[in-house]
């Protein structure tokens, strides 16, 4: 078998499932992503081969395979795994009973914040800014796993925050994506361009709750 080209990231339907693993295979496979995520930005997508990666963190291709399918399948994860982490920030914004909406979208804010400046969100961010161009794959697999489902899901907790009346919001969707714009553009901007010079925690902090307030002093039922 070969290592596969960057046109073959984008694949139809979903991504195989997670193999049965033990701690050690957990970590062998965490691994790999590592090692991947330090290659793609170093080397790029295209000139990173499965022998570089396997290489760096141990291993075998068998295990590589068995775990990701081929190095398009290490980038998807990476993907997936970002964004499952920034969604949970999401549900535990209100699956808790009385919590209010200030209170929720405030948790998610916050946690989303977080998310942005890790060091896994940023490899993957310069990643598709050094690959995304040159290949449409990458960026187009990116928004559909990362913020095109984010937003989905902001939109279907604001929708039912319109039906129940507690906000008024014609469409959620739109809704959704301006929030989400309001509290990460600037962030996200900052974070490529200037990363050693990022506000402090506290500043984030401020800047997310009157984000907040913004946002629902402009959705507030009436």
């Amino acid at each position: 078998m070969t290592d596969s080209t960057p046109n073959d990231l984008v694949r139809e339907g979903a991504p195989a499932a997670l193999p049965t693993a033990g701690p050690r295979g957990l970590a062998r496979r965490q691994a790999m992503l590592d090692a991947a995520r330090r290659l793609f930005i170093e080397k790029g997508f295209e000139k990173t081969t499965l022998t570089d990666i396997i290489a760096q963190s141990g291993g075998s291709r068998a295990t590589l395979y068995e775990h990701f399918g081929d190095k398009a399948g290490l980038f998807r994860a990476m993907m997936e795994e970002n964004s499952a982490n920034i969604l949970k920030g999401l549900s535990a914004a209100h699956t808790g009973e009385g919590v209010t909406p200030e209170a929720g979208l405030t948790c998610f804010g916050l946690h989303l914040v977080r998310e942005l400046l890790s060091e896994r969100v940023v490899s993957v961010l310069r990643i598709l800014i050094a690959e995304g161009g040159r290949i449409p794959d990458i960026a187009d697999s990116f928004f559909r796993i990362g913020p095109d489902t984010a937003v989905t899901r902001l939109a279907d907790y604001l929708h039912r925050l319109s039906d129940d009346r507690v906000l008024r919001i014609d469409n959620p969707r739109d809704a959704a994506q301006a929030f989400l714009g309001m509290i990460a553009g600037n962030l996200v901007i900052r974070t490529l361009i200037m990363p050693d010079r990022l506000p402090p925690l506290e500043e984030l902090d401020r800047y997310v709750r009157q984000a907040v307030v913004l946002f629902l002093n402009g959705t507030k039922a009436g």
